[in-house]
């Protein structure tokens, strides 16, 4: 009997990479970032790098132990909404689906400057050694932020991206990953590849030793779906207020409007289609928004709120009303500075000169006046007809021709 042929094993397309990223300032080393990436992502890569961040001063947070969860972020002063929290590299990034070769790990680790990979250490890991044998793994598995890498055209041709986890990378950060798992946090983060950084942000005003979260999971789930998930991942029970409601009803309640927000989002009246529909009422987009809204904000899920307000201000300057167009612009300007700086440049603009620099600046206005002009030019002109039909008889159809004056035997007597 022949032995079974041997089949090569297929080499993996993930490939060593590390980030060098030269100092801004003189006399100072490089900061460099060990990657495992997928061969078509490096061409990909800024070129040339970015500078890396200069040491952070004078930072508005703290971290700390605390008793029952772990290391935690806390604010040190007030902090508005929209403001930048942190900003900060990976020290090191991988991709979101697991390898065959637990080396390949720990050689990724190797790379890890000494004193980042101390702290490293510290951070938490909920994964056995049988689910991550390697601590470089089971600390990204637990810790890590998903990364936002796009492959080019064509990538998906390649067997080992048959899965979509094959598209996402994730990066640990020392910082940003003391942030714990909130239900209605506080804090959102965005990250940008061209600087290689992740931008930690608040997303409502946070208050002096106030602790900073961010979400680990798909805030829309009711409850028992997020509980089992942050369970199956992260290995612990959420006890944030959303979580523990005392009242069953209050949590009914909270699973709903969850429930009916994650539907909103995809149904949910738009401005676009609004402005184009000069049949919808003025407004049926404001009102509607700000019914989802007050949920939103019950829920503390204050990162859906900038998809909402843009619509809101757009309507007000469609309808020309200036008071209210900047009182939205403003909020939604605060609350998208680090999450959307191109969105925050344009309603800076439009806020420096409503009527000169948006572009359909009372346009539905407008429109409005027009149409009422000619319903009340219509008005006055069957009020006419009436009057001209009360003194000279009665309108002229096929079956009653109205005689003409010159054939008419009225006769006109003077007194």
């Amino acid at each position: 009997m022949l032995p079974p042929k041997w089949v090569p094993p297929i080499p993996s397309p993930y490939v060593h990479h590390t980030l060098t990223l030269p100092s801004a300032l003189p006399n100072t080393a490089s900061t460099n970032i060990p990657a495992l990436l997928h061969l078509s992502m490096v061409p990909l890569l800024p070129n040339p790098l970015p500078d890396a961040l200069p040491m952070p001063t004078d930072e508005p947070y703290t971290v700390r132990k605390t008793e029952d969860r772990g290391y935690a972020m806390f604010a040190n002063r007030p902090i508005p909404r929209g403001a930048l929290i942190k900003l900060e590299h990976p020290i090191y990034i991988l991709p979101a689906l697991p390898l065959d070769e637990p080396s390949s790990y720990e050689r990724l680790g190797e790379g890890i400057e000494d004193g980042d990979y101390a702290e490293m250490l510290t951070m938490a890991n909920c994964r056995s050694k049988e689910e991550c044998p390697s601590i470089i793994e089971g600390v990204a598995r637990t810790n890590a932020l998903t990364l936002g890498f796009h492959f080019p055209l064509g990538a998906d041709s390649d067997h080992h991206l048959s899965k979509p986890l094959a598209r996402q990378y994730g990066g640990v950060f020392l910082k940003i990953n003391r942030c714990n798992h909130a239900c209605g946090p506080n804090a959102s983060y965005k990250w940008s590849l061209p600087t290689l950084t992740a931008r930690l942000y608040a997303l409502r005003s946070i208050a002096p030793n106030e602790e900073i979260t961010i979400n680990y999971t798909d805030l829309l789930q009711p409850r028992s779906d997020r509980l089992r998930n942050l369970e199956k991942y992260y290995k612990f029970a959420c006890d944030c207020k959303w979580c523990t409601f005392t009242d069953p009803e209050a949590q009914e309640k909270s699973d709903a409007a969850r429930a009916f927000l994650g539907t909103y989002l995809n149904t949910h009246p738009s401005y676009r289609k609004w402005s184009m529909d000069i049949c919808l009422p003025d407004t049926f987009v404001i009102e509607s928004h700000l019914s989802a809204i007050q949920l939103i904000e019950k829920e503390g899920l204050d990162a859906l709120l900038p998809l909402f307000l843009d619509e809101i201000l757009r309507c007000y300057a469609e309808l020309g009303d200036e008071d209210q167009f900047r009182v939205y612009a403003e909020r939604t300007r605060q609350l998208v500075a680090v999450a959307d700086p191109e969105l925050a440049t344009e309603l800076a603009s439009y806020l420096e000169d409503p009527i000169g620099n948006f572009p359909k600046w009372g346009a539905r206005r407008m429109f409005r006046e027009n149409q009422a002009k000619q319903q009340r030019r219509a008005v006055e002109e069957e009020i006419e007809d009436f009057f001209m039909d009360s003194l000279f008889g009665p309108p002229i159809s096929s079956s009653n021709k109205r005689p003409s004056l010159a054939n008419s035997t009225c006769v006109s007597t003077q007194g």
